[in-house]
Formats: C-alpha cells, structure tokens, sequence
C-alpha cells in the first residue's frame, strides 16, 4: 500500500469517526424546527374606526420639579437657564406622527398645545375633564386625544481618564400618557413610562473632550425626546414578529413525508397525514400528530381548531404511563398557543373582525 493511499485511508476513517455521532444524533432526532410569522397585537387598542387623532401638550408646570433646568458634570450639579419644554413636546410629536404604523389607517395627527399651567405643591396628574376634551377634539376635528402630559429629562456627563479621555452621558427621563376617547369617554391607556439612554464618547484632551465629543444638551434633549414619541407609538402600532416552533418528525414514516410536505407549505396534505396517526392506539404516536395539528392551525390561524387539538396532544400524553420529556415541550408550546390566542382577540378588536 503506497503512502498516499495509506493516509487517504486514514483520513476517511477519521471523518467517518467525526461524522458517526452526528449522523445518530440526527437519526434520534424527534422534532424539527419551523418559523414563521404573526402579526401581534398593540399593546393599547384604539378603536379601528378612529381617523384624527390629536396629539396634546398638556403644558403643565411644577415648580418643585428642576430635573429639566439641572445637569451634573462628574460631581458638579449645573444650571442650565434654557427652557426646553416647548421642543421638548414638539420633538416628542415628531417622534409619534412621523413613525405611526400605516396599519391604523390615520387621516391626520395635529400636535395641539395648551396653554401652560403651574402647579403648586406635589405633582398632580389628574385626567383632563371631558368638556376640555370634547372641547379640544371639535376645535381640531380629532377623533381621539393622545396627550403627553409630563415629560421630564435628567442629564449627566461623567469623565474618567484611562490612556485617553473618555465621556459618558447618562440620559435618564421619564413621560407620562394618557390617551383620550370623547365619544366612549373612556381613557384607553395612562402610563408612566422611565427609562434612559446613554452614549460614550474619547478624545486625546479632557478640553477635546468637553468643547467637542460630549454631546450637548441642546442637541440631545431634542433628540431623546423624539425618541420618547417614537417608542410610545410602538404601543400603538401592530407589528411583524418572527416564531419559531417545534414539531415532530419520527416514531411513523408519516411524519417524515409530512415533513417533506412542509417544504412544499402544504398544509392541507400534511394535515390528512397528521390525522390519521393522531387516530392511532399509540398513545405517543397520537399525541404528536395532534401536537403537531395544533402547530399546523396555529399557521392557520384557526385557534379554536389549535386549541382542540392541543388539548387532544395533552389527553393522550398523560394516559401515558411515565410522562416522557417531550411532555414539557407540549405544555410549553400550550402556554404559547394560549398567548397567541389572546393575541388574535385583540386583533379582531383592532381590526373589528
């Protein structure tokens, strides 16, 4: 035997050595993975026949409050004698109006600011009364309020020397929602939401880094704030998410043709396969196939179908006499088909399906 064969011998063993545990692992392998994706619900309903929508400035002013007039530096608490309120609110109105989800089908979204009113004493963030919304909605024609009726913004730079000069700014802010219904008089949402951002910047110099890398407040607080109408719109808006699920691929040759059926998205087929074997004496066999047309309705959108069928998988499994581990991936998936299914009750509402 020459050399050359000799070690081509050698070597083919070694990758049959490196190939042989993965192909057993493949061949044990009972499920496989399939993604898609499903529209969720936002998180506050608006009703689908809302066309104007008004965006309100409340205006309001507390005096024991200075976190906008305020700033720190390292330890040094700064004074900052511009009044940010106003772009702070129309920044805020950008980030909303120009980020709105084309799903709602919104004619119009006028920014309206009231005039601005100084409270004394502890903060106070009582609901406007209905007469100043009906008010508010037949001056401007809007359907529904949504109203900004806090925002505050903290600023801090931090520096520290390290081969170099670096600059960490600390954004902390928090805003306070409520959103308007004059027709229902309902209040669809009220939140405080707290949150922050931060950035870090470098320089040669601890000058360089002050006068130049540092972002200013005067830049920043615009640009934060636009980011705070942008994120409350999210809530709004129904969007795209991508899920992954499990499904069973072996125990009957069935399953893998099924499998060959989901290449093809061919659900109707593979649904037939999937029903005879969940009429099956093995009570393993039955359970994954009604699993697996749980998944096949999920894709569907038929949640009542899905839900049955989860059931049926679940029946099935604890007739078993030992609970085998793919029974925590049933109960896991049930937990997130129950998820799904009040995902779809809230968009039928959105839609008025």
């Amino acid at each position: 035997m020459n050399k050359s064969f000799s070690t081509m011998l050698f070597n083919m063993k070694r990758a049959v050595l490196y190939l042989l545990p993965l192909l057993i692992l493949t061949s044990c392998q009972s499920y496989s993975l399939y993604q898609f994706q499903g529209l969720e619900a936002p998180s506050i309903v608006i009703p689908s026949d809302v066309k104007t929508i008004g965006f309100v400035d409340r205006n309001t002013s507390f005096p024991i409050d200075s976190l906008n007039k305020i700033y720190m530096l390292d330890e040094n608490v700064l004074r900052d004698t511009t009044d940010y309120n106003e772009i702070c609110a129309a920044n805020c109105y950008y980030g909303f109006a120009e980020n709105f989800s084309g799903e709602l089908g919104i004619d119009s979204i006028q920014f309206i600011s009231l005039k601005q009113k100084e409270i004394m004493g502890d903060r106070d963030y009582s609901p406007l009364k209905w007469s100043v919304v009906d008010s508010i909605c037949s001056a401007t024609t809007s359907d529904i309020l949504v109203c900004l009726e806090d925002l505050q913004v903290f600023v801090k730079y931090s520096t520290f020397n390290n081969e170099g000069y670096y600059g960490i700014t600390d954004i902390n802010h928090f805003s306070v929602w409520r959103v308007y219904d004059p027709l229902n008089q309902m209040i669809y949402d009220e939140r405080i939401v707290v949150d922050s951002l931060f950035t870090e910047v470098y320089a040669n110099s601890y000058s360089k880094l002050i006068e130049d890398k540092i972002p200013i407040r005067s830049e920043i607080i615009p640009d934060v704030s636009y980011e705070i109408g942008r994120s409350y719109v999210d809530l709004l808006s129904p969007k795209w998410n991508n899920y992954t699920r499990k499904y069973f691929i072996s125990g009957d040759n069935r399953f893998s043709v099924a499998k060959y059926y989901l290449a093809q998205e061919n659900w109707d087929a593979m649904i037939i396969l999937w029903e005879e074997i969940a009429k099956e004496e093995d009570d393993k066999l039955a359970g994954r196939a009604c699993y697996n047309l749980a998944l096949a309705y999920e894709v569907k959108e038929d949640f009542m179908a899905a839900n049955q069928w989860i059931r049926r998988s679940i029946f099935h499994y604890k007739k078993m006499k030992s609970k085998s581990v793919e029974f925590e991936m049933v109960k896991e998936y049930t937990m997130e088909l129950i998820k799904r299914t009040k995902n779809k009750k809230k968009l039928d509402l959105f839609f008025k399906e």
